[in-house]
């Protein structure tokens, strides 16, 4: 089951695995999230806000119960240098096992949803969802091997197919039901494609065994309180404002996190999903470590920066063309949940530093952290306010207020100083402000509206962020960094 590792002594070996992986898994985030954003503008116009925010609604719970099958397992298998037929079956089985206990769980707590959100349809919705539960458990455990032996073509495939199928059968169903059934059977017939697809791509048949579970719980407990902790700091936001707001409300500021977070996320979560099996052959590196990880920093900082400001300068005019006029106004909302999302963005490489080093308590303690901070903050805002402007905002303060504790927790471990973050944020940030002042100057010296704003603020936006960034890292004295792969792949596509 193990592949050949790559070799730890050269840069080179550790950059192609890392650079061949996040080529595979970003290809893999677009191709997911061109399917899902071709989806939301189809079903944008054959549903309404509030079939939206009643699968929002049961999303919330249902999602909360099934974070409790994240247990890490998959983790600890990717981690472990010989992981034999045992180690496997017994993550499977954990696996199967909490996807039972988490169905029971769902249809119990279904008839007590109504009295939270005031929508009795969530009920029926999270009873056929307790289904999805029980056939997560099912999937080929298997398949961790695709991540394990860097095989990351294979795993595209692997979630890809299943995706499109549901595609394909949401959209159908929704023309012919035009309701919110049509979300939840796309869901169930995505999860039943990616179960069949798992034993036709790899031949692991797991069977029932509990014989390691002590070797892998003592690592994926602490993955599993961190996943907690990460899903409720995903989801606090949206529970509040379905507490006060109803399943209107809900379904637009469900879809507003959904679009204001996409153009950063499905880059830099893809490349940050490499990071971790790599770091994990580097593990007694130390400085091999380091020059990954601040790799991966600066260019996550390129890419969430870049993109959050960017949507947020675009926000009105990218809604309008996406969602259409029945989502009018939510511009403002879509341009500070960008922000926040690529603040959040900054910091998800720190997590896998944390389990590569075998750590994954400091992990679990930084997200919950950074939970807590969330709650505090949003809380009392959202319930006096009750504005979901107001929520967005709080939600971006936050992250800057825990950003610097993660990074010096990480800092130590690697021994890095403020000048090694100093050096890889300083110049996407200052492109990012150039960007915005080109973007702004345009639109208050050149009368345009509409698509055309759309179209003129994003090739102004990319060329003054990438003539800026360049311009800053040749003032820097041409450090290694994003700028100097983006040249070397220039000169290597369009030799000159």
């Amino acid at each position: 089951m193990n592949g050949t590792p790559p070799d730890s002594s050269g840069q080179m070996n550790w950059g192609a695995h890392l650079r061949s992986g996040a080529f595979w898994m970003i290809s893999l985030r677009w191709a997911l999230r061109l399917t899902g954003l071709v989806s939301t503008v189809i079903l944008a116009r054959l549903l309404t806000p509030r079939d939206f925010g009643i699968v929002a609604m049961a999303m919330i719970v249902v999602g909360t119960l099934e974070m409790f099958n994240q247990t890490g397992q998959k983790l600890v298998l990717i981690r472990l240098e010989e992981p034999t037929d045992e180690h496997f079956n017994t993550a499977w089985t954990i696996s199967f096992l909490l996807g039972l206990v988490i169905a029971v769980a769902i249809l119990a707590v279904s008839p007590f949803t109504e009295f939270y959100f005031h929508e009795p349809r969530v009920v029926p919705v999270m009873q056929c969802l307790a289904l999805r539960a029980i056939l997560g458990g099912l999937e080929n455990i298997g398949t961790v091997n695709f991540r394990r032996d860097l095989r990351f073509g294979r795993f595209f495939a692997y979630n890809v197919y299943p995706k499109v199928i549901s595609f394909v059968i949401t959209i159908v169903l929704a023309f012919v039901l035009r309701n919110y059934w049509a979300l939840v059977a796309g869901m169930l017939s995505g999860q039943v494609t990616l179960i069949v697809l798992s034993y036709i791509m790899d031949s692991h048949r797991p069977r029932f065994t509990l014989s390691k579970v002590r070797e892998i719980w003592s690592f994926s407990i602490w993955t599993f309180l961190r996943s907690i902790g990460a899903y409720l700091h995903g989801q606090i936001d949206q529970v509040v404002v379905g507490g006060f707001g109803g399943s209107s409300l809900m379904g637009r500021y469900s879809v507003a996190s959904d679009i204001a977070a996409s153009p950063s996320r499905e880059i830099n979560e893809p490349m940050v999903a490499v990071l971790y099996p790599v770091m994990s052959r580097l593990q007694q590196d130390g400085a091999a470590l380091a020059q990954v990880f601040l790799r991966t920093l600066s260019w996550s900082a390129v890419i969430c920066i870049s993109a959050s400001v960017g949507v947020a300068l675009v926000a009105d005019d990218m809604a309008n063309l996406v969602l259409g006029p029945k989502w009018a106004g939510i511009g403002p909302l879509v341009a500070w949940l960008s922000i926040g999302a690529g603040i959040i963005g900054l910091s998800s490489g720190s997590y896998a530093l944390f389990d590569a080093f075998g750590l994954p308590h400091v992990g679990a303690r930084m997200i919950w952290l950074r939970t807590i901070i969330l709650v505090a903050a949003v809380v009392p805002v959202a319930f006096l306010t009750h504005s979901v402007i107001d929520i967005a905002i709080v939600r971006a303060l936050a992250a800057v207020l825990f950003l610097p504790g993660l990074y010096l927790v990480a800092g130590r471990l690697l021994g890095l100083s403020l000048a090694d973050y100093v050096g890889c944020l300083w110049r996407p940030v200052v492109a990012a402000l150039c960007m915005a002042a080109a973007v702004l100057i345009f639109n208050a010296l050149i009368a345009v509206e509409g698509n055309v704003r759309l179209i003129s603020d994003v090739v102004i936006g990319t060329v003054v962020f990438l003539a800026s960034l360049l311009g800053a890292w040749v003032l820097a004295g041409r450090p290694p960094g994003p700028e100097m792969d983006f040249l070397a792949n220039v000169r290597r596509y369009l030799p000159v």
